[in-house]
């Protein structure tokens, strides 16, 4: 089975590492890249990145099965919508899933959009969303909390400001979500995918659930592989 796993806002490909290890192991193919201008790619990051990009940038050429954390969620229901033969199914950690015209800031709620927009223009010159306090998480562990906060970069604020255009619904899949976090500002996404047919699935260990829980994470994409290999030989 061929597994595309998507990073979320500020990250890279390196929060997958635990999981693809698991995944390699049982012998799938595993991609998980950097988004443009962020991750390893950084160094080009630009005001000309936007959502397209980004999407067209991961867009699979082969039947796969897509895991997207937080805002990659965006680019799963864009490459969903437009190329349904390319997707076997979608497993979401704690991520965006829009409607048609709807944007990444749109899912937000009010504080952080607020936050953000205002760090981007007072401090990201109009084009760049700087990197949250990574305590927003909750990692529960201040040695991952300050790996995170290092590695994190800057994200290109048109990924957030751009709408979608949807031409059909997405399949239901499975919407994995913390249940220990403070504030949990995904429970209405996860509600709504559960009126629509989704598999919601709860654990413990933050947003980061690929980072504090890469087994568990890893078991779940195993049973997604293994019921789409039942579907197929049916």
């Amino acid at each position: 089975m061929n597994f595309l796993l998507l990073h979320g806002a500020w990250h890279g490909g390196w929060v997958w590492e635990g999981v693809a290890q698991w995944l390699r192991s049982q012998g799938h193919n595993v991609d998980a890249p950097d988004f443009p201008g962020l991750g390893d790619d950084a160094v080009h990051l630009s005001p000309a990145i936007d959502l397209e990009r980004h999407v067209c940038a991961v867009m699979p050429a082969t039947p796969t099965i897509i895991c997207a954390h937080s805002y990659a969620g965006m680019v799963a229901r864009i490459i969903a919508d437009r190329r349904p033969d390319l997707v076997s199914s979608v497993v979401l950690i704690e991520a965006l899933w829009p409607d048609d015209g709807q944007c990444a800031f749109d899912l937000l709620a009010d504080q952080a959009r607020q936050l953000l927009s205002k760090r981007r223009d007072e401090e990201g010159d109009g084009w760049r969303l700087l990197p949250p306090d990574p305590r927003q998480f909750d990692l529960d562990s201040s040695q991952l909390e300050s790996m995170v906060s290092s590695r994190m970069t800057d994200h290109p604020a048109r990924t957030f400001e751009e709408t979608v255009a949807l031409k059909s619904q997405a399949p239901a899949g499975t919407f994995v979500i913390a249940n220990d976090r403070h504030l949990q500002p995904y429970t209405s996404i996860a509600e709504t995918l559960r009126k629509k047919g989704w598999r919601i699935v709860e654990t413990s260990g933050g947003h980061e659930l690929m980072l504090t829980q890469p087994d568990f994470i890893a078991s779940i994409l195993l049973e997604t592989a293994s019921s789409q290999n039942r579907k197929d030989t049916a």
